[in-house]
């Protein structure tokens, strides 16, 4: 899954100036927690890229690191490549509402122990066009990942975040 989103955002990359106007690129920091008890919230950061198809569907690649925490006796680490299609509804040219569902490769790293985890991933929030280039984005999204006894926990993350269109 990691080669393919790493294929999929640079066959993008590479397509840009076919189609600027329609694609954008974007960063959000937020707030992530594992649904498990006793972890904390960690600061997360994502780099994503997309193209809009249309004013109501765009599709996006997306890598997140959930952060890492320090507890007693270990480290705690995740992290996501995803794939998703997002759905939007702009109320006018400012403001519009958007779900995401897609697809998620994540890695959790526990004190020299890795698990991968693939499945379904998805988000809701809200976006504000500054401008045509600039957007601000608020977003709530969920990931399944793993921990090295193969039990799935959701990985939740708050975040805001920032697009530009080309």
């Amino acid at each position: 899954m990691k080669k393919l989103a790493a294929a999929v955002l640079l066959s993008t990359i590479v397509a840009a100036p076919a189609v600027a106007s329609d694609m954008y690129v974007g960063v959000n920091v937020g707030s992530a927690k594992i649904d498990a008890s006793n972890l904390d919230s960690t600061t997360s950061f994502a780099l994503l890229g997309g193209y809009n198809f249309n004013n109501n569907f765009a599709a996006e690649v997306a890598y997140t690191d959930f952060g890492s925490k320090d507890y007693s006796g270990f480290t705690l680490k995740s992290s996501a490549w995803s794939i998703s299609g997002v759905g939007s509804y702009p109320f006018n040219e400012q403001f519009s509402v958007f779900a995401k569902l897609g697809f998620a490769s994540t890695t959790t790293d526990t004190s020299g122990s890795s698990t991968d985890k693939s499945d379904l991933t998805y988000g809701i929030g809200g976006q504000f066009n500054v401008n045509k280039q600039i957007g601000i984005r608020l977003g709530y999204d969920v990931y399944k990942v793993a921990d090295p006894s193969s039990a799935t926990f959701d990985q939740s993350v708050a975040s805001i975040g920032a697009l530009f269109n080309f």
